[in-house]
């Protein structure tokens, strides 16, 4: 074989190899709008209430607002179901929905069934609003805006919240149950700067020494109140 039939030969070789190379656009994945929708600012707090399938029918949403000297203030906001039974329907629904399996839990009669509960924080679009959204499977998804207030003792007008979710711990009916704490920063004057120091995630007995509930000068916490 001469030089010029092998260099043609490399050529080919080169291109062919070419073809396999450059940058294409793919659809882009769950995941990747999740770490987008992060770096933006929203954060989604979910809890499985599945188990409570047998124990509770329905839940109220509830916030509670605190500075210092105690809680201030209690909104009692949405009511959700927690299932919808298939003998709240009549006779031949009931059998549609039995010949067409179409049920969340047939064995337990049981049509729709909210699963989880969310709570969902969006970028803060002005410096004293914070807009929720609270949410359960199987239920519209609702609104809600947090007026935020200033770092009391800051030389200049500042607000600045963190958030520390529960892990609850127990469960009864008709009792408010803490799902994430949404609190300030405090001025601390010997350091001249603002703080927010304490755990990621609360429990019932963490939030009983916790530096959140001695120094956060403003805060609400919002939870959700199960019933039969």
């Amino acid at each position: 074989m001469n030089m010029k039939a092998i260099i043609m030969m490399m050529l080919v070789f080169v291109a062919m190899r070419g073809l396999g190379q450059g940058i294409k656009k793919v659809a882009a994945t769950p995941e990747d709008f999740m770490e987008h929708m992060a770096l933006c600012g929203y954060e989604v707090y979910t809890y499985d209430i599945s188990s409570l399938r047998d124990s509770a029918s329905g839940f109220t949403i509830v916030i509670r607002e605190y500075n210092q000297q105690g809680m201030i203030d209690e909104k009692k906001l949405y009511g959700f179901r927690t299932k919808t039974m298939i003998s709240d329907f009549n006779e031949k629904d009931q059998q549609e929905i039995y010949a067409e399996n179409d049920a969340d839990d047939m064995e337990r009669g049981i049509y729709r069934l909210a699963k989880t509960l969310a709570v969902g924080f969006s970028p803060v679009q002005s410096d004293s609003i914070e807009t929720i959204t609270l949410r359960s499977s199987r239920n519209d998804a609702s609104p809600w805006k947090l007026t935020l207030k200033p770092i009391p003792g800051a030389p200049q007008t500042i607000y600045r919240y963190q958030k520390a979710p529960y892990q609850p711990t127990s469960f009864s009916l008709d009792t408010f149950i803490p799902l994430v704490f949404y609190g300030s920063f405090w001025w601390d004057e010997q350091a001249k700067g603002w703080r927010f120091c304490g755990e990621t995630e609360l429990t019932e007995e963490k939030a009983k020494t916790s530096d959140y509930f001695k120094f956060c000068p403003h805060y609400y916490i919002i939870g959700a109140m199960f019933h039969k």
